[in-house]
């Protein structure tokens, strides 16, 4: 009895007293508010934490080190090409994010304080990466001996499933760049058919060799890319049912969707405005990687002009002065999303559709006008929209009519509020809280070094998981059966034929 007693203290204490390295690349700011809040958590609960993350967190404790990758924010700020995205092609959409993910792997591996850790003698116990276009990353778990647990920042998609053993099926499972959501009609399922052919092969034979010469340049040991690149034990999405749908997810991929979306007190002159919004109050931000201020003068006019003949005051993410702004507009270069959200008065969300904004608006109950340009912000808006939470415009027919009919439907059809609570309610009724949930999984993964539930899935070709295999054999059959009956009918012509000409000269 004392003997398992040690046994379950020893492992206890291996979980609470971790080290853990985390690895988070991308640029976005909204990226680095879910990995901060992630691994703070984990710093709070005692464990050694490490950071390689393009951002700096405020007031980190002693045991949570960043190694700041900012020169990923320095070489990718202004970059407003990504603007045109909205408007190209699904085939185009798909490789510029596949481009942009081999930029930020090797700028992260170039670093000079990332190359000082990897020539290091430093152990660790877990290493957790942001699973976002970078697979060569996996090669720290690797390089280190640790367990891999991977993040995903926008849930389920079709690049992260396959590596964790889901398969993906063009019929129920929407490519991230279309504005689909899983109950697709016809040629939307070939249309997705298309991409998700597209997305695999891109992947796998453009893509996931560049991401095998990073590991073999800038990783001092020598791994094997293809076990890396499986050898994850676990992954956490940042889901909910009420936002990404029914996923169809196996053992090893867990939804802790909303685990950030937690609020604080206001500064105490949004907090006056907030109060003084009797009518209501409209939030409009494009989030932290696209700028309100980089919208055409046109686009930027038409707005003005449904803010002004609106009665409810709106709070404005814009990153310039405006002085030409209608009253009833407050204007900052950041706000407090999560926060103003929660207010009372809080009565609409314009937002570009990002997966964090999407969640936020839904756990404090405030319908949304989507205006979706890139990246996973169109589907979000579907399937918001599929939900009875959102109206939607696309940013090329964005105008002042355009707009306020969609800000005037949200506003005044109780349809729109009354099925934004219904959801609200739902995602935060759970057995547990979200980030406990994420904590117990992470800590389990330590405890048993990494014990992996792999699906069957992961040892099978792609065409033997949708069965090409069989369906060529069953094929190959039919053919053979096809043409031994073709042969077999001509025989029996001949010999018919044959008989006639015998009779026939018995005949004469």
């Amino acid at each position: 009895m004392n003997v398992v007693l040690l046994i379950t203290s020893f492992l206890f204490l291996r979980a609470e007293c971790a080290n853990i390295l985390g690895i988070f690349p991308a640029p976005g700011h909204s990226q680095f508010v879910l990995s901060d809040i992630l691994m703070t958590e984990l710093a709070k609960r005692g464990h050694q934490v490490t950071v390689i993350c393009p951002h700096e967190p405020k007031n980190q404790p002693p045991n949570y080190k960043t190694i700041v990758t900012k020169e990923l924010i320095r070489d990718t700020a202004g970059d407003f090409s990504l603007w045109n995205l909205e408007s190209q092609s699904l085939f185009k959409n798909i490789k510029a994010t596949y481009v942009f993910g081999n930029f930020i792997t090797e700028k992260t591996l170039q670093n000079k304080e990332v190359q000082e850790l990897l020539q290091s003698n430093e152990h660790f116990d877990l290493v957790i990466v942001e699973h976002f276009f970078n697979d060569a990353l996996k090669g720290f778990a690797a390089h280190f001996k640790a367990p891999l647990v991977l993040f995903s920042s926008m849930g389920s998609t079709e690049w992260n499933r396959e590596c964790m053993g889901a398969p993906m099926l063009p019929t129920i499972n929407a490519v991230t760049y279309t504005q689909y959501t899983n109950k697709m009609r016809f040629f939307q399922r070939l249309r997705n058919l298309y991409g998700t052919v597209f997305d695999y092969f891109y992947r796998h034979y453009v893509f996931y060799p560049e991401q095998r010469n990073y590991m073999a340049k800038y990783f001092p040991s020598t791994m094997d890319f293809d076990k890396v690149l499986y050898n994850a034990s676990l992954m956490l999405l940042n889901s909910h049912v009420t936002t990404s749908e029914n996923a169809l997810l196996p053992y090893n991929m867990v939804e802790i969707g909303g685990f950030h979306v937690v609020s604080k007190p206001l500064d105490k002159e949004v907090q006056a405005f907030l109060d003084g919004a009797t009518d209501g109050a409209i939030l409009f931000s494009l989030g932290s990687f696209l700028h309100s201020s980089d919208l055409s003068e046109d686009t930027r006019d038409a707005i003005f002009r449904v803010f002004a003949k609106l009665k409810q005051k709106v709070l404005w993410k814009f990153e310039t002065d405006l002085p030409d702004k209608p009253e009833n507009v407050f204007i900052s270069k950041w706000w407090n999303q999560r926060d103003i959200l929660a207010h009372r008065n809080t009565k609409l969300f314009i937002t570009h559709g990002g997966l964090l904004s999407t969640e936020e608006a839904i756990v404090n109950g405030v319908p949304m006008v989507g205006v979706p340009i890139l990246a996973d912000q169109k589907m979000n808006m579907a399937r918001a929209k599929s939900n009875g939470v959102a109206c939607v415009v696309s940013l090329s027919k964005l105008s002042e009519e355009t707009l306020f009919e969609a800000v005037n439907e949200t506003l005044n059809n109780p349809s729109y509020r009354n099925n934004v609570r219904r959801l609200s309610s739902l995602i935060k009724d759970r057995p547990m809280q979200p980030l406990d949930l994420a904590m117990y999984w992470i800590e389990y993964t330590i405890r048993h070094s990494g014990m992996t539930f792999k699906p069957s899935s992961l040892y099978l070709h792609w065409f033997e998981m949708y069965m090409v295999d069989i369906v060529c054999f069953a094929l190959f059959n039919l053919l053979i059966v096809v043409l031994f009956v073709i042969s077999g009918l001509k025989f029996v012509k001949g010999c018919i034929k044959t008989c006639r000409k015998s009779d026939k000269k018995k005949k004469q």
